[in-house]
């Protein structure tokens, strides 16, 4: 045993000085090369490291200010996750964008559009006088005379809505004077419906003909003709809410509870796109925020 163990020695002794004798046979200019690489890979490295803890602490700041704005906006639910993100990368953690962005989404909205096609579960009774596409998860409808409507149905009782909206002038000379409208809304029959219109102005009003006929209220919005805009409804007790933009545009009591009315999405001498439609049911923290006045996340 003891002569193996010396034999060990002697070849690890033998490697070392080889070693070190191919290393000392080297050129000058060789050896400076290798050292002058090394010395600038350190260099490179060290730098690097700075660079990368100088972004993340200002990205982390500016995540911390976001966060502070969106509680300002009443938007809890996301300056929790903005925050939660500027904690992990404070922390070390690697962080994931599409993870962070579609938990929420997930967890409470419930998606009515999907990328490839139009699911069949949305009844469209007539195809729109104009016509219809879909396409990447959009539905335009196209309405030249007659008004168009898609409708799904969804759980009984209260309900909230939101989706992107877009409306464009048809370029119908022949109608030119007549009132051009995308709306989002609740039907239960031609008699019973509750509606959220807007305009290529940006009028937002809100109607219904359950008796007796009630105009819920006339507001300007942000909303542009051409131009995605998120929009928010909901029926909850016997109140008809309208948000755009996160900001509440109507608020009025239609005097019944909705019950199984369908979500209803319509265009009116327009063409009218629609896009990411989604619903939920409130919970009571929803309703309380909502009562507030605030959309929800």
């Amino acid at each position: 045993m003891n002569s193996i163990i010396r034999r060990f020695v002697a070849l690890i002794v033998l490697t070392v000085c080889a070693d070190s004798f191919s290393q000392e046979r080297l050129p000058y200019a060789i050896q400076k090369l290798v050292k002058e690489y090394e010395a600038y890979e350190k260099d490179i490295n060290e730098k690097a490291s700075e660079l990368i803890k100088k972004k993340r602490l200002a990205t982390i700041k500016t995540l911390e200010l976001e966060s502070a704005k969106l509680t300002k906006a009443g938007n809890d639910a996301l300056a929790r996750a903005v925050l939660e993100l500027a904690s992990a990368m404070t922390e070390g953690k690697d962080v994931s964008i599409s993870e962070t962005n579609e938990a929420p989404r997930n967890s409470r909205w419930n998606p009515l559009f999907k990328p490839e096609s139009l699911p069949d579960t949305w009844i469209i009774p007539e195809d729109p006088d104009g016509g219809m596409d879909y396409a990447e998860g959009i539905l335009l409808m196209r309405s030249v005379f007659e008004d168009s409507v898609a409708l799904h149905e969804a759980p009984e009782g209260d309900l909230v809505v939101r989706l992107k909206l877009k409306i464009e002038d048809n370029d119908n000379k022949d109608t030119k004077d007549e009132r051009k409208t995308a709306s989002i809304g609740f039907i239960n029959s031609k008699e019973s419906l509750v509606l959220a219109s807007v305009t290529p102005s940006g009028a937002v009003s809100g109607y219904t003909n359950v008796s007796p006929d009630t105009d819920l209220g006339n507001q300007k919005s942000g909303l542009r003709e051409g131009k995605f805009t998120e929009v928010q409804i909901a029926w909850v007790s016997t109140f008809f809410l309208v948000f755009v933009k996160d900001k509440l545009l109507i608020k009025s009591d239609v005097g019944i509870p909705r019950g199984t009315a369908k979500i209803s999405l319509l265009a009116d001498n327009s063409n009218a796109s629609f896009s990411d439609v989604e619903y939920l049911k409130p919970t009571l923290d929803d309703l309380k925020k909502m009562a507030a006045d605030k959309a929800l996340d």
